[in-house]
């Protein structure tokens, strides 16, 4: 996955001597995006890590979504000027295989973003175009913990996101993009499980994902 992400990286770079036409988005522009993503989480509760405590028997432990993740997002985007876009984004991220930090109990995590979008064109008139992405709205975490036998946790609260980017508008039709960002998803709940603990995890899901975007300009 990570060379087929490097691959289009440079072709995204390569498409500058291709196509020398310096292109720009238009106001009243219609934007629609689809984007391949990956995820590093990080080190520590603020970093990637959620913690997971058994109230019962007074043990807690960091559930860590530790795999490099794969997922996608569905962007529409209407550019109110060639500097500022709004609009909404759907996405789908997979951690398979996390394991937790001192006990081995496996973990799996998807988390589903539903958000309100923007971006902030720094250079709409160059060729490649820097730009801020943002994001806020609302994220639902499902986690699997093998706890023999399995538990389910699942919350759905507050997500953004807000990072860095670069595109190339290929024509007057399409556009190509990468784009780095750092994602905060709250998370917390408690439920009792099979063996009666009372199990709480918390407070949140954070990681820095990176992405390529292919987008249709209307």
């Amino acid at each position: 996955m990570k060379k087929i992400i490097c691959l289009l990286v440079l072709f995204l770079f390569a498409c500058g001597n291709i196509f020398a036409d310096n292109l720009s988005h238009q106001d009243g522009e219609w934007n629609a995006g689809l984007s391949i993503k990956t995820s590093t989480p990080g080190l520590g509760t603020d970093w990637g890590e959620f913690n997971v405590e058994d109230e019962t028997s007074h043990i807690c432990h960091d559930a860590k979504p530790g795999t490099t993740s794969i997922g996608y997002d569905l962007q529409v985007l209407y550019f109110i000027t060639d500097r500022v876009a709004l609009g909404v984004s759907v996405g789908d991220e997979y951690f398979d295989y996390d394991v937790t930090s001192g006990l081995e109990m496996d973990v799996d995590t998807r988390v589903n973003n539903y958000m309100l979008v923007g971006r902030i064109f720094l250079t709409p008139q160059s060729k490649y175009k820097l730009y801020i992405p943002l994001g806020v709205g609302l994220g639902h975490v499902m986690s699997e913990i093998d706890m023999s036998p399995d538990e389910h946790f699942h919350y759905t609260g507050f997500a953004g996101n807000i990072g860095i980017g670069v595109e190339r508008l290929l024509s007057q039709n399409w556009g190509l993009a990468a784009e780095l960002r750092y994602n905060y998803n709250k998370f917390h709940n408690t439920q009792v499980n099979a063996h009666g603990h009372k199990i709480y995890v918390y407070p949140s899901l954070n990681y820095i994902s990176f992405s390529i975007r292919i987008d249709r300009r209307f």
